[in-house]
C-alpha cells in the first residue's frame, strides 16, 4: 500500500490547513467536531490550532495537504492525550488516517503519553475501526465512541521511527518541488 508523506505542522502552514478544512464537505466536518461547523468558523480554530501544547501532523500523498491529525495533552488527566483526525473524502480509504494515527501514537509514546483517547460519533465507522484496528478500548456513550489507545514506553527506536519519518517527509517533499 501506499503510504503518504507524512510531516509535522508548524505555524506556516496555517493557510493550507484552512484550505484543507474548507475542502472538507459538511458531513466531514460533522464527523470530526461532533456537531455541524459551518466553514466560518473554521478560521478561528486553525488560528488556535496549535495552542495548547498540540502537535499536529499533515498527510501529503500529491504534495498537498490532504489529511490532518491532532495530539493534544489532556488537562484534566496526567500522562494522557487526546487525538482527533481529518482526511478529505476523495483521499479516504486510503490508509492516510491509518498512518495519520500511527505517527500520532508514536509521537504520544515519545513524548511520555500512556494514554492516547479518541472521541467519534457512533456512526463514525472509518474512526471506529481505525481505533480497533489500533487494539483501543471501545466504550459507547450517548451516541459517541471513546476509544483509548494504550501507548507503549519509548524507546531509542520509537525515537528514531519519528524522526525518519520527518525525513522521509522532508526528502519527498524535496523531489516533489516544482520545476
Amino acid at each position: 500500500m501506499y503510504e503518504p508523506a507524512i510531516r509535522r505542522l508548524r505555524a506556516f502552514d496555517r493557510p493550507e490547513i484552512e484550505t484543507h478544512f474548507r475542502s472538507l464537505d459538511p458531513q466531514s466536518l460533522r464527523l470530526r467536531f461532533g456537531v455541524p461547523m459551518p466553514h466560518s468558523t473554521m478560521r478561528a480554530y486553525t488560528a488556535e490550532i496549535f495552542g495548547d501544547s498540540a502537535i499536529v501532523f499533515g498527510a501529503f500523498p500529491d504534495s498537498h495537504l490532504r489529511g490532518l491529525g491532532e495530539l493534544r495533552p489532556m488537562r484534566d488527566t496526567p500522562r494522557a492525550a487526546e487525538t482527533a483526525l481529518t482526511v478529505e473524502p476523495p483521499w479516504q480509504n486510503r490508509g492516510i488516517g491509518d498512518a495519520l494515527l500511527s505517527r500520532l501514537i508514536v509521537a504520544a509514546r515519545n513524548r511520555g503519553f500512556k494514554q492516547v483517547h479518541m472521541l467519534c460519533l457512533a456512526t463514525n465507522q472509518r474512526m471506529r475501526h481505525l481505533a480497533c484496528k489500533h487494539r483501543a478500548e471501545l466504550r459507547m456513550t450517548t451516541g459517541q465512541i471513546s476509544a483509548t489507545l494504550t501507548a507503549p514506553h519509548p524507546t531509542p527506536f520509537s525515537v528514531i521511527e519519528e524522526l525518519a519519518g520527518e525525513y522521509h517527509a522532508l526528502a519527498r517533499a524535496i523531489l516533489s518541488w516544482p520545476d
